[in-house]
């Protein structure tokens, strides 16, 4: 399977360096990022934009930001797309209009579980769900501040917790299109100064029982705000994808 990758930032060249034989591409807007794919020894080509009919590739990797997804419009027509700014799905019409392409062309969109896990069970109770609540926890560096003590610092829907942290919180939309959407799912954000690593506690209330989870992840080295644990689960997706025995 060949690769398109979007974005060369810290989880982008993660991914490249783990599957360098795969990728095929690297679409950037920042050209010093083609000095840094040779420093990584990846000999792939280099654009500025998304190359035409995706010159090949059976899978399109979005690992730059929000702002990047809407170029997976260029994608579907021709190949299957992962998601890692899962945060740009909290708009509408973005989420709509993706869905309808992948439809359309059928094509598939893969949004990996990222720094948390649990989401196989969460959509399971589908339907039957009455609440779910998000809190996260991260040094206050990561969220932009300089708190001396445990504050926390947005409480509200994960809609709106997208829209005002889009950099902190693709947890909370990947939560939310596995279980109640972005309205019901409630995020509490919280900044400690003591916190070591990045923390995802999930409460869930449902018809079937309750379910609680809770993760404490190494801050990923090239990118604090976000955990290496999603730069790991974008792989074991890729992986993933052509293996014959599928789980969960």
């Amino acid at each position: 399977m060949k690769i398109g990758l979007i974005g060369f930032g810290a989880i982008g060249s993660h991914i490249a360096r783990q599957m360098k034989k795969d990728v095929a591409w690297v679409v950037d807007a920042d050209k010093s990022a083609k000095a840094k794919m040779a420093s990584a020894g990846l000999k792939c080509k280099f654009f500025g934009s998304i190359p035409e009919e995706c010159a090949g590739a059976d899978l399109v990797v979005e690992a730059a930001s929000q702002g990047a997804v809407p170029m997976l419009h260029e994608c579907l027509p021709f190949c299957d797309v992962m998601i890692m700014s899962v945060g740009a799905l909290a708009n509408k019409k973005l989420l709509v209009q993706l869905s309808v392409l992948a439809k359309e062309y059928g094509r598939k969109i893969y949004l990996p579980s990222g720094a948390i896990g649990g989401l196989d069970s969460i959509a399971s109770a589908d339907g039957k769900i009455r609440s779910v609540l998000l809190e996260t926890t991260k040094d206050p560096k990561s969220l932009g501040r300089n708190d001396a003590k445990r504050t926390v610092v947005f409480e509200g829907s994960a809609r709106q917790a997208c829209k005002l942290y889009p950099k902190n919180v693709n947890v909370a939309a990947t939560l939310s299109l596995a279980g109640v959407g972005f309205e019901k799912t409630k995020v509490r954000i919280v900044s400690d100064p003591k916190a070591k690593r990045n923390m995802h506690c999930i409460t869930v209330e449902s018809e079937s029982g309750s379910m609680q989870f809770r993760f404490e992840n190494e801050p990923f080295a090239e990118n604090p705000k976000t955990s290496a644990l999603a730069a790991l689960s974008a792989i074991s997706r890729i992986k993933k994808i052509d293996s014959a025995i599928q789980i969960g």
